[in-house]
């Protein structure tokens, strides 16, 4: 039984445009768009709700020239960090139809303007690289948020309320107020851009900057006096990231799924074998639509009309999260909510009973590992595999690909993280585990007719 596992490399040895760099730079494009005034002036108007922006753009319907403001697959990536990847994706694929309507663009960028996810990680674009550092961010967040709980608790507890106004102070050394709280100025920063606090247009000095909880729904009885109404607040941020998955799942649905190859793929690699059953961390169905419709479990969720996609953190690390049951950020919570394959090798799944039948006729059991990070945020389902040779060899082996050498060096340390020396130590002493150079992704040449 020949079982593949495919993470986000599988797609990005395709050429899909399906990195975080990707799909932010996408996004800044998109929100960076110039639109006749009518319709700038329509996104400036604080509307709460998509359906107020589609009776509203319909006014102005009549006035929008719309093939102007169309953005194609071009001008969408043309200020992409990672140009010569761009380049490639249009050697392999027609791009033509990865293009965004005028409607497309107006509704991207009100959703965009709209959701505080994406502003806090427009902020910190820079220092997120790749998916797992995406996660950390959120959880950087949700800390943040709960040590502003704790002091507004410690607040309460030495005054008997809590102060209403709070900001930080860019020296040190200023006059501190005794009625008002001052935090770090990146840990103000991260409560203005999640819309937990607004600043004062008003400063109290040129070296400080003034805050205040705007929305009395997060406070406790109406007033921020009382606390900060946690549960109220997640609900949003719960809402918010929801959201955040659904910009997400329109890039994929409307740029990344109307990609066409140019011709047939072909996967070139001497120890390629034919899978039979796909575990899927990605959101896309890549090898079902390039090569063949092979039964694919999809454990983080698929994009879609129906998604369900899972895009949150590992675990709940920190004590205070845990207090706050916060438990709607993480992974595990998502895959349970939006009922997506996260059983993997589990007693009860079926290709655990086929595995098993398997090993008692003596069949070896191969798991190719294409594109996935081994990082600690899905070490539950690594456990899975490397436990299946415990008792006894039970023909059970794993071939892991990497891009290069340092990407073979980092999945080697994540598998030590993980697993620890003496287990990796043995499946490589015995040819468990072995890593292989990934396998080289070609574009089938077209045969030319022969002429009678």
């Amino acid at each position: 039984m020949n079982i593949l596992i495919v993470g986000n490399g599988f797609d990005l040895s395709h050429y899909l445009p399906t990195k975080y760099d990707h799909f932010m730079d996408a996004m800044q494009e998109i929100e960076n768009k110039k639109l006749e005034k009518p319709v700038t002036d329509l996104l400036e108007i604080p509307l709460d709700l998509i359906g107020d922006l589609i009776i509203k753009y319909f006014q102005f319907k009549t006035v929008v020239n719309k093939k102007t403001y169309e953005i194609d697959f071009n001008q969408l990536f043309i200020n992409c960090r990672d140009s010569g990847f761009i380049s490639k994706t249009s050697d392999f694929y027609n791009v033509e139809n990865s293009r965004l309507s005028f409607e497309q663009i107006v509704e991207l960028q009100f959703r965009l303007a709209k959701n505080c996810w994406y502003q806090y990680f427009k902020k910190h674009v820079q220092d997120v690289k790749t998916w797992i550092d995406f996660e950390q961010k959120i959880e950087n967040a949700l800390v943040m948020i709960s040590n502003f709980q704790n002091m507004l608790n410690e607040d309460f507890k030495n005054c008997g309320y809590i102060k209403e106004k709070f900001g930080f102070l860019k020296n040190s050394d200023n006059y501190r107020d005794k009625n008002f709280l001052y935090l770090a100025e990146n840990h103000f920063d991260v409560l203005v851009l999640l819309k937990l606090c607004r600043k004062n247009i008003r400063k109290r000095s040129p070296s400080s900057e003034e805050g205040y909880i705007e929305n009395r729904w997060f406070t406790v009885s109406e007033s921020p006096k009382y606390g900060l109404n946690h549960q109220n607040y997640l609900s949003f941020l719960q809402v918010e990231l929801g959201e955040f998955i659904e910009i997400f799942n329109l890039y994929l649905e409307l740029i990344v799924d109307k990609l066409k190859p140019k011709r047939q793929f072909k996967i070139e690699s001497k120890d390629w074998i034919q899978p039979d059953h796909i575990f899927s961390f990605n959101y896309t169905n890549t090898f079902q639509k390039f090569y063949s419709p092979t039964n694919t479990e999809f454990l983080h969720g698929c994009f879609g009309k129906e998604q369900n996609i899972v895009l949150g953190i590992s675990d709940l690390e920190d004590e205070s999260l845990k207090k706050l049951k916060a438990y709607g950020f993480t992974k595990y919570h998502q895959k349970l909510f939006k009922d997506t394959d996260y059983l993997f090798l589990d007693e009860c799944s079926e290709v655990k009973q086929q595995m098993r039948s398997l090993i008692y006729s003596g069949n070896d059991i191969n798991f190719c590992i294409w594109g996935h990070s081994l990082d600690r945020s899905d070490q539950e389902y690594i456990k899975e595999i490397f436990e299946l040779n415990d008792n006894e060899d039970a023909g059970v082996r794993v071939t892991v690909y990497f891009f290069n050498e340092s990407a073979k060096f980092e999945l080697l340390n994540n598998l030590l993280d993980i697993l620890k020396k003496d287990k990796v130590e043995k499946w490589m002493k015995n040819k468990w585990l072995i890593f292989e150079k990934n396998p080289e992704v070609k574009l089938v040449e077209t045969i030319p007719k022969q002429t009678v």
